[in-house]
């Protein structure tokens, strides 16, 4: 089944501090190509999580954007800043001294003293970020990968209506092309003979060369080949992977057969049934810009 190449994925998880949320969006591109918004503790991860970002998605460009739900580091208590009390003391002293204060230095004038205290953190490791943040990004891509198949199940829907229209118009030109040929001749004939007046003409001649250029007109190769393609087309619908550029290789080539055949033709029926033939088309190139 065909998956778009727009579409959005999120989870949220981790263990204890490591808690957080990816994003995961994706939009249109020839290639595949990600880029990423991480907290710097996260940055030397940068190179896993494209790998396995692409292992879910193909194409496309794809944007990746990573938050901590909680706190960083986990605490592992209150760290006195001894050399900041030291120089505190100190000075109280030398003030002491300078002026003989009496009064007894108090632990809470201690306390007062700000950011006297800080909080010590856990260290991690990349291997324990890695443990954290793999399976949170690879939920995300999958919900991503989901939603791109969602999508992806509306574009086959509309491929399909294309093709059943492409068909009909098909049909028809073939239908026309079986009578507009002997229609054809016959013009040619009545012509020739006008334009001949009194002029004597060799009949196996002039058959001939009314055959060759009732040949040059033939459209029957071409009704062939498109079948073909809209047939194939079919078959790449149902069928799974990087299936964007196979179709739009399709795509191009049903349009240089539907060219072919408007050159030729020599029917306004005919030349009817080729400008909605090209409006379908066009149609189908658009949307095959956004399959995966």
């Amino acid at each position: 089944m065909i998956k778009s190449m727009t579409g959005f994925g999120q989870a949220v998880g981790g263990h204890g501090p490591l808690r957080l949320a990816v994003e995961i969006r994706s939009w249109n591109h020839r290639f595949f190509e990600c880029s990423t918004r991480l907290p710097n503790s996260l940055a030397s991860l940068e190179e896993k999580m494209r790998d396995l970002i692409h292992s879910h998605i193909k194409r496309g460009k794809i944007t990746v954007s990573i938050s901590f739900r909680s706190k960083l580091n986990e605490s592992n208590g209150l760290v006195l800043d001894e050399e900041k009390i030291d120089s505190y003391i100190r000075n109280i002293r030398k003030i002491q001294k300078k002026y003989r204060l009496t009064e007894p230095l108090s632990v809470n004038a201690l306390l007062a003293v700000p950011s006297l205290f800080t909080v010590g953190h856990k260290e991690y490791t990349a291997e324990q970020y890695w443990a954290s943040v793999r399976p949170v990004l690879e939920a995300a891509a999958k919900r991503l990968v989901q939603a791109k198949s969602k999508e992806g199940i509306a574009l086959n829907r509309d491929f399909k209506k294309r093709v059943g229209l492409l068909t009909q118009s098909l049909n028809a030109i073939e239908s026309v092309s079986k009578t507009s040929a002997h229609e054809h001749r016959d013009r040619l004939k009545e012509r020739i003979s006008e334009l001949a007046g009194q002029t004597p003409l060799d009949p196996g001649r002039l058959e001939q060369e009314i055959a060759f250029l009732v040949e040059r007109g033939d459209i029957t190769e071409e009704v062939v080949r498109i079948k073909h393609h809209l047939d194939f087309l079919t078959k790449s619908l149902a069928g799974s992977g990087e299936i964007g550029k196979k179709l739009d290789f399709i795509a191009q080539e049903l349009h240089r057969e539907v060219n072919t055949i408007a050159s030729k033709s020599q029917s306004s029926k005919i030349t009817e049934e080729v400008v909605r033939m090209k409006s379908e088309l066009e149609k189908i190139r658009e949307q095959v810009q956004n399959v995966e």
